[in-house]
């Protein structure tokens, strides 16, 4: 340790007894910083849980029930103790725990308290924080901590691991992972698709989960509407329902070079599926909390995205949301993303049209109510050659383009437009980009391609949206599972539609669907 971290130590020593749990998580944050050497900053600073996070979810957990005299907790990704050492700061302050001697209560942290962690630096730091908070208890007792901090790979330990804890907490990693055979096999329950980390380890929490016990994570919200995630949420609703699901919504300092959306939750025993969802605003030591509401879970289709609000206003919308019974299958369209992956299909892309060329569609040509096939950033691809036996590549009936990728920091998530008719006749058909979502409408549907684009391109079914997307990609899941008014109010928007007056028809389209969706500006 530097002279610098020694200091700080001392410092941080004297005052963890005599400041709030949310000014001791600083200081505890303030000395990981100092220690952290140059070289692990990048790679494990920028994700260290901000002490009002984690101090936040340990307040939520005990509203749940947690009973910090008696709770046995792990936490599955400890890193430098952000979730432990806070967690044994209120054991320790709990009047049933300050009544035992400092040897009792040293062996009740080191019985009721565990942790993991695959680096080595990060548990030592665990160990080191935990000492720090027992430091009095260590000077009456004349020795140590012995900190159940284990060393190694979660999932592999997790096989050989019975126990059961009465709360797992924590801030799992995130990210795509490879797993291997046995894994996946393990794991299989939850997966669809690409597996992530941050998705095993929730797995791993309820299978360490006692059956009265709760599982707190803060994570990132793509769990919630991800294609993904579809096998996940369904066994969290068979298992551990989410009880209180916290929003942060503003993302921008709360961690340093993350760009996913943020949220607390907890889950645990839930017979009614109902969850209270808060909106946060944090700060550096405070933050502040808005409770939006009361909503079910239970009555979306298995694997479908959670319809839960990101704002107050969409709280407002979605009890109207919720009811409606229309989805985008109904109206005759299906939803799938772009076939063609560009970079794998390189020597076919063509600057000019040719024999068995068609128009490549990328995201530049997708703008709202407009298809445009003129370029800039993709001016030397605009066509494809398509060869033998890639037929499936090429779009031939009506259809919708919505764009793929989208931040919730832009106006609209959903940006969309029909593709002309005369233009799909006029090349023969189209092929699609994989960062834009196809529409294509089958010959039972009941709306037209730029009728069901106006709907998308409204501010309401743009919140609506958002209700349901918890990353920045637009997948064909999440656009399955928007809940749509009835036939006879999309048969409005159908007559409106027909005019050329792309604006006068958007703001009638607008009034339409404020009206259906409960005839508020939720935009």
């Amino acid at each position: 340790m530097n002279h610098a971290g020694r200091r700080i130590a001392r410092n941080a020593a004297s005052a963890l007894a005599t400041v709030s749990d949310v000014e001791a998580s600083y200081l505890v944050g303030t000395l990981y910083t100092a220690l952290l050497p140059n070289k692990l900053r990048a790679s494990l600073g920028a994700y260290y849980t901000p002490p009002v996070l984690a101090e936040r979810l340990l307040d939520i957990a005990a509203t749940e029930g947690v009973d910090y005299s008696t709770v046995t907790a792990l936490d599955p990704a400890c890193g430098g103790g952000a979730f432990l050492a806070p967690l044994a700061r209120r054991i320790l302050n709990d009047h049933r725990i300050q009544c035992l001697s400092p040897e009792e209560q040293l062996i009740h942290i080191e019985r009721h308290l565990a942790g993991i962690e695959i680096d080595g630096f990060a548990a030592w730091l665990s160990r080191a924080f935990l000492q720090l908070i027992v430091m009095p208890q260590s000077t009456a007792t004349d020795r140590a901590i012995d900190a159940n901090i284990s060393e190694g790979n979660t999932l592999e330990i997790l096989t050989k691991d019975t126990r059961k804890f009465d709360l797992i907490i924590g801030n799992p990693p995130y990210g795509r992972t490879g797993l291997t055979k046995d894994q996946r096999e393990y794991f299989e329950r939850s997966l669809f698709g690409h597996a992530n980390l941050y998705g095993i380890f929730l797995d791993a929490a309820l299978r360490w989960r006692r059956d009265s016990g709760l599982v707190a994570f803060l994570t990132p919200t793509s769990f919630l509407g991800g294609q993904y995630f579809m096998k996940l949420r369904d066994l969290l609703i068979d298992e551990a329902p989410p009880l209180v699901i916290d929003f942060v919504e503003e993302r921008k300092g709360v961690f340093d070079s993350v760009l996913q959306e943020t949220c607390l939750t907890v889950f645990g025993p839930n017979p009614a599926k109902t969850s209270v969802v808060h909106l946060l605003g944090v700060g550096d030591r405070a933050l502040r909390a808005h409770r939006a509401g009361t909503f079910e879970i239970n009555g979306a289709a298995r694997g479908a995205p959670w319809l839960l609000p990101r704002t107050v206003t969409q709280s407002e919308l979605i009890g109207k949301a919720s009811t409606m019974r229309g989805r985008l299958h109904l109206l005759g369209f299906k939803a799938s993303t772009g076939p063609l992956v560009w970079n794998r299909h390189k020597n076919q892309l063509r600057k000019k049209a040719t024999k068995g060329t068609y128009p490549l569609i990328w995201a530049e040509a997708v703008r709202a109510n407009r298809f445009n096939f003129v370029y800039k950033s993709r001016a030397d691809a605009p066509f494809c050659e398509i060869l033998e036996g890639q037929s499936h590549l090429v779009v031939r009936d009506p259809c919708v383009l919505v764009q793929r990728t989208t931040a919730k920091e832009q106006r609209h998530r959903l940006i969309a437009c029909a593709v002309p008719q005369s233009f799909i006749d006029k090349w023969g058909g189209i092929v699609v980009e994989n960062h834009v979502n196809v529409l294509r409408a089958s010959p039972q549907a009941t709306i037209s391609s730029k009728a069901l684009a106006a709907v998308l391109n409204t501010s309401v079914i743009d919140q609506v949206f958002r209700c349901l997307s918890g990353s920045v990609a637009v997948s064909a899941t999440e656009l399955h599972a928007l809940p749509l008014p009835s036939n006879g109010i999309l048969s409005q928007v159908e007559k409106v539609a027909q005019d050329d007056d792309v604006e006068k028809m958007m703001d009638r389209i607008e009034r339409i669907m404020k009206r259906a969706y409960g005839g508020k500006n939720h935009a």
